[in-house]
C-alpha cells in the first residue's frame, strides 16, 4: 500500500471517529444539575471544550493505533526509515492551532462577560464563613439563617467574607464557586432559573472540619421567600434551619 493510501485510510478513520465523538458530546449535560443562568453558560463552555478536544484526541489515538497495526516490525534491531519535516503540513498545523486557540479565547471572554453580567441586583445576601459553618444575613429584612434562600428569576448579589481562614463557597447547581478571603468582601452575582433545594459546600481545605462545612440553598418564588422571611426572627444569632 502506498504512503498516500495509508494517509487517506488513517484520515478517514479519524474523520469518522471525530464526528461520532462530537455528536455524542454535543448532546451531553456535563454539569449534573443546572439551576441558574450562570450554570447554563458554564455547561455550554464545558461542552464546547470537550467537543473541540475530541478531534485532537482522535488524531493521536488513530495515529498511534494505525502506526502500531500497519507498521509494526518483527526485527527489533532494525532502524525505521528517516522522517523528514513537511513545511506545508507544519504551516497548516500551526495555523489551525492558532485559529482554535483564538476562537476559544474569544468564546471564553464572551462567556466571562455574560457570567459577570450586570453588577446591579434585585436581592442581596451577606454570607460569612468561619470554621466550619456558613452564616447568611438578609440586610433588607434583618433575618439571619444557616441556609441560603434566594428568589428564582431575579438577580441576586452575594457578599462573601470570611471571619478566619480562606474558605470557598461552592454551589454546583448555581455555577457559583468563589473564595471567601479574610478581611475582604467579594461580591458575586447569580440568577436562579429553577426552584428547588440544592447542596452547597466549602471547596477550600480549611481545617479538620472542612468536609462537614456544608449548607443548603433553597430557591423559591418571591411569594414563598417573603413568607419564609416573615416567619424568621429578626437580628441575633443565625437560627438553625
Amino acid at each position: 500500500m502506498s504512503p498516500r493510501r495509508h494517509l487517506l485510510t488513517a484520515a478517514a478513520a479519524w474523520v469518522v471517529l471525530s464526528v461520532i465523538g462530537v455528536v455524542l458530546v454535543a448532546g451531553m449535560q456535563i454539569i449534573p444539575v443546572i439551576a441558574s443562568r450562570e450554570a447554563e453558560i458554564e455547561n455550554g463552555a464545558f461542552v464546547l471544550l470537550t467537543a473541540a478536544s475530541v478531534p485532537v484526541l482522535m488524531l493521536v489515538v488513530v495515529g498511534l493505533a494505525y502506526s502500531a497495526l500497519r507498521f509494526r516490525s518483527t526485527d527489533e534491531l532494525a532502524d525505521g526509515p528517516p522522517v523528514h519535516g513537511h513545511t506545508g503540513f507544519q504551516a497548516v498545523w500551526v495555523g489551525i492551532s492558532v485559529v482554535l486557540v483564538l476562537g476559544l479565547f474569544a468564546y471564553g471572554a464572551i462567556g466571562l462577560v455574560e457570567i459577570r453580567g450586570a453588577q446591579a441586583a434585585d436581592f442581596q445576601v451577606n454570607i460569612s464563613a468561619e470554621q466550619w459553618a456558613w452564616h447568611f444575613e438578609y440586610p433588607a429584612s434583618g433575618v439571619k439563617s444557616k441556609e441560603l434562600h434566594i428568589p428564582v428569576g431575579r438577580r441576586v448579589q452575594l457578599n462573601l467574607m470570611s471571619m478566619d481562614v480562606i474558605h470557598s463557597f461552592w454551589v454546583p447547581a448555581l455555577g457559583v464557586k468563589q473564595d471567601a478571603v479574610p478581611g475582604r468582601t467579594t461580591r458575586i452575582h447569580t440568577t436562579a432559573t429553577e426552584t428547588g433545594t440544592y447542596p452547597g459546600m466549602c471547596a477550600e481545605l480549611c481545617g479538620l472540619g472542612h468536609t462537614g462545612m456544608t449548607t443548603t440553598v433553597v430557591i423559591s418564588n418571591q411569594a414563598d421567600l417573603d413568607a419564609w422571611l416573615s416567619q424568621q426572627p429578626r437580628g441575633g444569632p443565625a437560627p438553625s434551619p
